[in-house]
């Protein structure tokens, strides 16, 4: 899409009310300050959605969301930015052409975006050309066809062919393309000489697309046996491919799951394809199963539920784990596991499955949150161990607290105990403090507007029970603050950058410390006051939601300039402990598996040491 001059997005920000943004989508009334309504983006009884009209800024305290008008309807309505500006334009009164209203199929691009998109529509239409009308391609069709798939199948996902040799750039060279476009491609390798030679040669390749169906990419998988060559070669990133940002088959399946509200998350292109081509029109892949911050907020866009169906060995059940880390932390979509039976990846079990036996596995073979993080807990650990016994029910029943319903806790706490022949009345009392400083974190539906404070430290370290997850770690409170503080006093920000050795732990706050110094050098803002257009200037979601859950600190937290040195301590102090206790957990598990029985019961006592550490302070606080 074009890009719309600056100067125009400030003079619609600046024009614009967010009250009349929001209000078509949430019905407000004012409490206080700010004016709240139920959310539009997650199902609730009780209104958390908060809208600040002096700020320009809206915040969900109930999902996170957050951010201003812009990043609103690009949420609600499932718009780029472009696309959100020149929607709210009209209503400003400012004078935008009206190509940037165009869907986005249809939206304007840049030259060179436009020249690479054709090289990638042509470099589709040849290989898929190699692959199921040549004769160089038999055995690559034929590949594909053992593997289950039909014609129409190959032809959905314009499944391709690269043979021996350099066809792609001999083809490019008889149209007489420009010699830096094909650089710019990442078609091609560039030997030291300058000459350039396909990228992709005697493999499969699986066509990437982006969200509206153009090819941006390519994976292909070889078809020798021979082991010094890599299984799959990948594009790199280009000027037309962000890998963590993508997903495969989006564009087929955005539809389905917009209108099943539900998208399983499978691990690799074969199963989405094999899942497709049974019917299962809502899956999608991440480039490997490394899933992203930018790929879960899509897809949270889209959908309420995701249904992760990740292989069953070690990485994908590691995969797995991380998956509904970063679901719970940064989406609203509701998670859950699927098991494939006999250990069989989704593409193996629809080979020696038909297809309604396949739907039945989604449907019933299900695994809850809780239940798969209790049973992947014990993975590598020696439970015989007294010492990795009780650091497994330690984290089993900080697991188990996370869970809001009083009877589905009891229930996962009864199955704790008879598993383990434990007393029900002593993991009850264990997992008491737990909830009380869960429920301490969490703020009052109905008393946004008087925000407490609490003391957090024997240096007397104020924070607020405003959240920006649920679970706030104390360290991420005190940076919670102390960047809210250093945004809109430039004494502070100036103490905190001259400090030796400071940096934020958490990676959100210390890119967003990143992106404010920029920020403040471009455009001689000091301090930052107008959060709305640092908002635009961010524009990545999770980021927005942060800044507009700091919106709600209470301004009384920025008065004694004493605590601005409390909040460096806690973050500059704590952090590594918390990393050392993590460190010698994993050294302990080392040393069992080594059967180091000496250097086990070492660690032993230096992590049980650093426990009481840990408790220590927290009991000073």
């Amino acid at each position: 899409m074009a890009k719309i001059p600056q100067q125009l997005v400030e003079e619609v920000r600046e024009r614009i009310n967010i009250i009349d943004v929001v209000s078509p989508y949430v019905q407000l009334k004012k409490q206080g300050r700010n004016l709240f309504g139920k959310c539009p983006f997650h199902e609730e009884r009780t209104p958390s959605f908060s809208v600040n009209e002096e700020k320009q800024i809206f915040h969900c305290f109930s999902c996170g969301r957050g951010g201003n008008a812009f990043s609103f309807l690009m949420e609600i309505e499932n718009m780029s930015f472009p696309q959100a500006v020149a929607k709210l334009a009209p209503q400003a009164g400012v004078a935008i052409d009206d190509s940037y209203l165009n869907n986005q199929t249809n939206v304007q691009v840049d030259s060179e975006t436009k020249a690479l998109r054709d090289l990638y529509a042509e470099a589709t239409r040849l290989y898929h050309h190699l692959l199921v009308n040549t004769d160089s391609g038999e055995q690559a069709l034929a590949y594909l066809t053992a593997r289950g798939l039909d014609e129409s199948t190959i032809d959905a996902f314009m499944l391709g062919y690269a043979p021996e040799g350099n066809i792609l750039y001999e083809y490019f060279q008889t149209q007489k393309i420009d010699y830096q476009l094909l650089r710019k491609s990442e078609l091609f390798v560039e030997w030291s000489d300058g000459s350039l030679h396909d990228r992709f040669t005697e493999r499969v390749l699986f066509t990437i697309r982006d969200s509206s169906g153009h090819p941006i990419a390519f994976s292909g998988r070889k078809l020798t046996s021979d082991d010094d060559v890599p299984k799959y070669v990948n594009s790199p990133e280009s000027p037309l491919f962000n890998k963590s940002s993508e997903l495969f088959n989006l564009d087929l399946a955005k539809d389905t799951i917009k209108k099943q509200k539900t998208v399983i998350l499978f691990e690799g292109f074969m199963d989405v394809i094999a899942a497709f081509q049974s019917g299962i029109a809502n899956g999608v892949a991440s480039m490997g199963t490394s899933l992203t911050i930018e790929q879960v907020q899509q897809l949270s866009r889209l959908a309420d539920k995701i249904s992760i169906t990740y292989d069953s060995d070690m990485a994908g059940q590691k995969a797995t784990k991380r998956a509904l880390d970063l679901i719970a932390q940064h989406s609203r979509l509701s998670a859950q596991v699927i098991h494939i039976p006999d250990n069989q990846d989704p593409d193996e079990y629809l080979r020696s499955n038909d297809a309604d036996a396949f739907k039945q596995v989604l449907t019933h073979n299900i695994e809850d949150p809780v239940t798969f993080n209790l049973r992947y807990l014990q993975i590598d650990r020696n439970l015989n161990n007294q010492t990795e016994f009780f650091t497994y029910i330690s984290d089993a029943l900080a697991v188990i607290a996370t869970v809001e319903e009083p009877v589905i806790r009891e229930r996962f706490l009864r199955q704790v105990a008879n598993e383990f022949d434990l007393s029900y009345e002593a993991l009850q009392d264990q997992i008491r403090p737990l909830l009380l400083q869960r429920q301490a974190r969490q703020p009052s539906k109905h008393q946004h507007d008087q925000q407490q404070k609490e003391i957090s430290s024997s240096s007397q370290v104020y924070t607020s029970n405003v959240t920006v997850k649920r679970n706030v770690s104390r360290i991420e409170k005190a940076e919670q603050i102390l960047f809210a503080w250093m945004l809109h006093d430039n004494d502070v920000w100036l103490q905190v950058t001259n400090y030796v050795g400071f940096s934020f732990q958490d990676v959100s706050y210390e890119t967003l410390f990143m992106i404010a110094m920029a920020y403040r050098e471009e455009y001689q803002q000091e301090p930052i006051n107008d959060m709305a257009a640092f908002m635009d200037y961010v524009q990545k979601p999770e980021l927005t939601r942060i800044l507009a859950s700091l919106a709600e600190i209470d301004p009384q937290l920025f008065t004694d300039r004493e605590q601005v040195l409390a909040y460096i301590n806690v973050i500059n102090n704590e952090a590594p402990l918390e990393e050392k206790i993590r460190q010698l957990s994993r050294n302990i598990k080392e040393a069992n598996r080594l059967q180091d029985h000496g250097r086990v019961a070492q660690l032993s006592v230096a992590y049980l040491a650093a426990l009481k550490e840990k408790q220590n302070k927290n009991t000073k606080h």
